[in-house]
Formats: C-alpha cells, sequence, structure tokens
C-alpha cells in the first residue's frame, strides 16, 4: 500500500451538480455556524464554463469533494465545517492553478473566481522488472503541492500505459502500485519531464503466528516489519489518519523526514495468525506488540523476491506497571518533565510526562530497562532497574532547583478559557530559558521546569487578545485575564472588472494600529483585534485611496468572525512632470503630491533629473504640491486634469527658491 495514498476498496467521489443554498458535500457531518464557499468557473478565454468538476479538500474533510459548475460556470458549497482548505477546477486539459490556505473561520463565506488554462499531460508506463511484462491495472496516484494535497487517479491498460491529462504545478510525485510487487514511489515527474516509467519488483510476504507463553493464540496483536529495501513514514498513532481531517491521508511529500524503517504492519486474526505483503526484498524482522504484555521483537529474516515465509512465531510474555517520580534537588516533585524508557529488546525508546506531582508510570514492561529524565535544555537523571514483577518504582533526581508556575487563564467574567497558550521566559537567565504550557477545560495551566524568577508570561488565544505580564514573581495561583478578540474579514474588489484586488495595504487605526496586504484573490483578516472603533484605510498605487469607519463588538461566540462590506477601489490615472527651483534648474528629492491641503503621506519624489510620476490619484481636476527642504514649497499653475487608467504628461511645478549649489 503507498503510503497515505488511496487504498483499492475506497470509491471515489462522483460528481454531482451543485444545489444552490443547501447541502454540501459533508452535509450530515457539518456542524452548525460553519461556511460556505462559491465562485465561478471561467474558460482560458475568459467566458464562464460549465461542467467544469470543481474540488474541495482541506482539514474539514478528506478526501477531495467535487461538484460541477453550472451553465453560467458557478459553483457552491455550504454547511463547510471550519478549517483551512484548498480549491481548484479543471475540465478535461483545462486546469486551474490551486487556491491554497484558504483559511474558513465559523459562519465565514468566502467568494473565488477560477480562470482554466491548458495544464500539461503527465504519462508512462508500468511493468515487471525482471521480465519487463507489461502490468495492466497498475494503480497510479499523483499528487502535487507540499502534501500532495489532491491526488489524481490513473489505471494502466493492457500495455501497461497510462496517462493523467490537466496537469497543474511542476514537480508531480508519483505513486504506483500493483498486488502482489513492491509498491513504488515517490517519485518525481515535471512538465519538462512528463514520462515516467516505472519496473515493479514482486514482493515478499511473511506470515506467522502471535501467542502467549502458555501457547495460546493471541487475536488482535500488532504486528510490525522493520527493515528491507524500503522505508515508509510514519504517522504518530500507527494509523492510517492525519487526526485532522475524515478518510484517507493524502501522499506525503518526498520531502519528507524518514523516521523509522517501517515496511509494512498487520493485525494478528482469532488464530493468532498474521500476514505481511508486498514487502520489497532485504532483511527484516517483525515486532508484535499486545495490551498489557511486553513488545517482543523476532530474530532478522531474510526475504527474497516473491518468496512467502510462512513460519515465523513470536510469543509475548505478560508486562508489569513501572512506577517513578522526577524531583529536584530539594525533594519536590516536578510536572511537565519527558521521561525515556529504554528496553533492549524494543526497537524505540518509550516516552512519558510526568504529572502534577511529578509522578509518571510505563505499562507492559518486563526486563532490565534504563529510565531517563530529560528536563529540556538541564542535566538530565538516569536510573536502571529490573521490572520482574508489579511493585518496581524509580526515583529521578535532578541536581537543579526547579520551579513550576501554575496559574488560570479567564476571560472578562471570570470563566475559564480553555486552550490558551502560555509562554514563560525567565527574564533571571535573560531570556535563555523559555518554557510553555496550554490552559486546561477549566482554564488552569502548568510550566514545568522553571529556574527562579522573575518571569515574563505571554498568554495567546485564537478567539481573545494577547496578554502579557511582565517581572512575574508568583509561582502559584496566577491569574490572567484575556480580553475578547475579534477576527476581522473583508475584501477589496476592482471596481472596473469587479475581480479581488490583491497587494492593496489595508490599515486598521484605531486604539491599536495593525497593517497587511490582500491576498491574490482580494481577502484580508486581521485576528485578535481588541473590540473598539476604527478606521480601516485601503490603498494601492494604482488605485484611489477608500476608508470606512468600523465598530468591532464583544462577539455573542467567541470565535464567530466580524466581516467587513467589500471594499470596491476605483483605478485612479497617473500625473507625469517635473519641478524645477526659482532658476529653472531640476530639483530632486522633491516630494509631489495633490489634494488640498496636501496629502504628503501619498507623495511621489522627484528622481535625479527633477522628474516625478504620481499614480492612483482620483479621476476629475486636481491641484498638484511640491516642497523640498531648500526649494521650499509651491503649488502648480494650474488644475491637472487625471482619467482613470490615463497617464496625464507635462506637469511643471516651480518652486520658489533655488537648491544651494545648483547654480
Amino acid at each position: 500500500m503507498i503510503p497515505g495514498a488511496y487504498t483499492p476498496k475506497v470509491e471515489h467521489p462522483g460528481h454531482e451538480r451543485p444545489r444552490f443554498g443547501a447541502g454540501s458535500p459533508n452535509e450530515t457531518a457539518a456542524p452548525q455556524g460553519s461556511a460556505t464557499i462559491s465562485g465561478r468557473v471561467y474558460g482560458d478565454d475568459g467566458r464562464p464554463l460549465d461542467g467544469a468538476e470543481v474540488s474541495l479538500a482541506g482539514s474539514g474533510f478528506w478526501p477531495p469533494k467535487s461538484v460541477l459548475s453550472d451553465d453560467e460556470g458557478r459553483f457552491s458549497w455550504q454547511r463547510l465545517p471550519a478549517g483551512v482548505y484548498e480549491l481548484r477546477a479543471s475540465r478535461g486539459n483545462l486546469a486551474s492553478p490551486p487556491v491554497e490556505g484558504i483559511l474558513l473561520d465559523p459562519g465565514a463565506s468566502r467568494v473565488f473566481g477560477l480562470r482554466l488554462a491548458p495544464g500539461w499531460s503527465l504519462f508512462g508506463s508500468v511493468t515487471d522488472a525482471s521480465t519487463g511484462r507489461a502490468l495492466p491495472e497498475a494503480r497510479v496516484h499523483v499528487a502535487g503541492g507540499l502534501l500532495g494535497a489532491y491526488a489524481r487517479t490513473a489505471t494502466t491498460d493492457s500495455d501497461g500505459k497510462f496517462s493523467i491529462r490537466g496537469v497543474v504545478g511542476d514537480p508531480q510525485t508519483v505513486y504506483v502500485e500493483v498486488d502482489g510487487y513492491v509498491p513504488s514511489g515517490p517519485l518525481r515527474a515535471t512538465k519538462d519531464a512528463p514520462n515516467v516509467d516505472i519496473r515493479l519488483g514482486r514482493g515478499a510476504t511473511l506470515t506467522g503466528v502471535v501467542v502467549d507463553t502458555r501457547g495460546d493464540p493471541m487475536q488482535g496483536a500488532v504486528v510490525r516489519a522493520f527493515g528491507g529495501g524500503r522505508e515508509r513514514a510514519t504517522l504518530a498513532g500507527g494509523n492510517d489518519s492525519l487526526g485532522v481531517t475524515a478518510g484517507p491521508v493524502p501522499p506525503i511529500s518526498s520531502s519528507g523526514v524518514r523516521q523509522l524503517a517501517l515496511a509494512e504492519q498487520a493485525t494478528t486474526d482469532v488464530n493468532g495468525r498474521f500476514q505481511l505483503d508486498e514487502l520489497a526484498a532485504g532483511t527484516y524482522s517483525a515486532l508484535a506488540v499486545y495490551p498489557g504484555y511486553a513488545p517482543r521483537e523476532s530474530e532478522p529474516i531474510r526475504l527474497d523476491p516473491g518468496t512467502v515465509v510462512n513460519d515465523l512465531r513470536i510469543v509475548l510474555s505478560r508486562g508489569f506497571e513501572l512506577r517513578g517520580r522526577v524531583i529536584d534537588a530539594r525533594g519536590r516533585g516536578l510536572a511537565g518533565i519527558p521521561v525515556e524508557l529504554r528496553v533492549p529488546t524494543e526497537r524505540l525508546p518509550r516516552m512519558s510526562v510526568s504529572g502534577d506531582d511529578g509522578r509518571f508510570a510505563f505499562l507492559a514492561v518486563r526486563g532490565e530497562v534504563e529510565v531517563a529524565a530529560l528536563p529540556y535544555d538541564l542535566q538530565p537523571a538516569s536510573e536502571s532497574t529490573v521490572v520482574d514483577d508489579g511493585n518496581t518504582e524509580v526515583e529521578l533526581v535532578l541536581s537543579s532547583e526547579l520551579r513550576t508556575l501554575r496559574g488560570r487563564v479567564v476571560d472578562e467574567r471570570g470563566d475559564g478559557i480553555e486552550g490558551a497558550l502560555v509562554s514563560a521566559t525567565s527574564v533571571a537567565a535573560g531570556g535563555s530559558v523559555q518554557r510553555s504550557g496550554k490552559s486546561g477545560a477549566d482554564g488552569t495551566f502548568v510550566v514545568p521546569a522553571l529556574p527562579d524568577p522573575p518571569y515574563r508570561l505571554r498568554i495567546e488565544h485564537t478567539g481573545y487578545s494577547d496578554a502579557r505580564v511582565d517581572d512575574l514573581e508568583d509561582t502559584d495561583d496566577v491569574e490572567v485575564v484575556l480580553r475578547s478578540g475579534v477576527t476581522l474579514l473583508g475584501s477589496v474588489i476592482d471596481d472596473w472588472s469587479s475581480s479581488g484586488l490583491g497587494r492593496a495595504k489595508v490599515t486598521l487605526v484605531g486604539p491599536t494600529s495593525h497593517t497587511q496586504f490582500t491576498n491574490d484573490d482580494g481577502s484580508f483578516a486581521f485576528r485578535q483585534i481588541p473590540v473598539a472603533v476604527y478606521d480601516v484605510v485601503i490603498t494601492h498605487p494604482e488605485y484611489e485611496t477608500q476608508s470606512q469607519r468600523v465598530e468591532l463588538e464583544r462577539p455573542l461566540y467567541v470565535d464567530r468572525p466580524q466581516e467587513l462590506r467589500a471594499v470596491r477601489l476605483s483605478p485612479g490615472g497617473s500625473i507625469e512632470g517635473e519641478v524645477r527651483d526659482a532658476y529653472g534648474e531640476p530639483v530632486p528629492g522633491a516630494q509631489v503630491t495633490w489634494e488640498d491641503p496636501p496629502n504628503w503621506e501619498s507623495a511621489a519624489r522627484t528622481d535625479a533629473s527633477g522628474q516625478f510620476v504620481l499614480r492612483g490619484v482620483p479621476a476629475g481636476s486636481v491641484w498638484l504640491y511640491a516642497r523640498h527642504a531648500e526649494a521650499g514649497e509651491a503649488r502648480s499653475s494650474r488644475e491637472v486634469t487625471v482619467r482613470r487608467l490615463e497617464t496625464t504628461p507635462a506637469a511643471h511645478i516651480r518652486l520658489p527658491d533655488r537648491v544651494d549649489g545648483a547654480r
């Protein structure tokens, strides 16, 4: 099985016409107050395109779900779970670049325009590595992007050949699988090298049985094969889920880190038997794990292509609980300290974290072990012991005197806030020691392994404004109040084309000031903004400036954003001209602007020859103003007429004094 690719048994979602106003690809699971995405698809000629497949995927659901654009090119999804998404469209050989990183807050409504352009075609063949025979019905998965958020699939024909049209993005990652053969991938394909010829080797099979010390079969034991010639990336938890989506994991990027040489895993049946298929030729060991029993690894086994090994037997013995406590030099229990358990017969160490009183425990342990407390950047403490009954305990003493910061994060009503990130920096240590913790359901938090106070705290939460506490001396019962923060969403639109305007500067002016630039689709989002009245100023070098006043109110629900009505910017015109001094000499470095009084914040500067260009000037008649530290300030001799999207030339301004050294 290819890591994270679609399994052969998973049916790909069908295409359906969008139903505006109701329904969604995830209708039954979508929560109340969820979001909406809609938009329109255009062909490469700029006209609305019907029948285009519009696909969406992200943290709310997986695999991608698709709808078809209607007769006017429109599409829509309603009641989407809040999260981060990626959107794209295709029809035949036409495809759109992906719209990545779409952030949907609860209740948000986003609109997108997707323009299709000719994509490139990826093709190739799949053959048997030893015989050269074509392999029909091979499953080919092609994914692009950093994480391969979308996977397109194809099946080889009777000649072992395949092709995928309308590919957008470079490079692409290719995975291939055929029953009875070792899966291949990740492989790289590019627009300049679109032909991928894959040779697959026959897989080996390892079967066996897991029993207890009495010889009774153990159903439900997990058996993992390590080694061989092919490493697979593994995820925490040992399953095929990202933990944030429903469905199989998307193909992992070839740039991902190899964590384990885990080749395959299986679960034993009622007779304790297991089977590991499609293993590459190489040497393996099989590790069996079962709750309450100490893990056991087999001796190394050599597998050749196409071979079957049937007689592997793994015997598991009952394990025991190993308990312990982490304390500092004063004998005080330390919470939040990572604790590592190493067992010679286990491939990887086990990890735990000490509780509020410094205590920790490991289950299903047997034999000689080493336990170590790893207090971040401080000296570790370790102990070796033998676990052969249920009463084994160890004490790990750290040489330093450490402190644990305890407190609670609350809102303005005094209710606990869950999920706040509390970061503590030791002022006494010059800021070199930093620790963090997260508040629980009642708002309480613990930040362990700190040196002596004072501390500097920073508290962050997506639904509230950040808070800071400086020079904190207390370590117990610290209370921090977070005030309601607001998410402000908006968009900036070109008034002539009605399309989103990217790289427009949006500034909030109020009790605090915040600035950002719009995304390519014209959208913007300010987060964790304190409740207040703000002026929203939108500027763009090629457009007229516009401002609005907005009152951000305390939300009824913490995570519900407020939306600013769409801001439509009208394209301005340009003015070219020159500034000269009293003697007619060019004035470099002079400021030039328009409006009465002069808008010096939007001023342009003259170049070495006294020339200037003003952009984004509103249509109509305007006076020009220029000033210079030596040559003085003056107004143009006449009004200048400006037309949208046009350049008005030959504007001249003469300053009353001369530039020193000009004559």
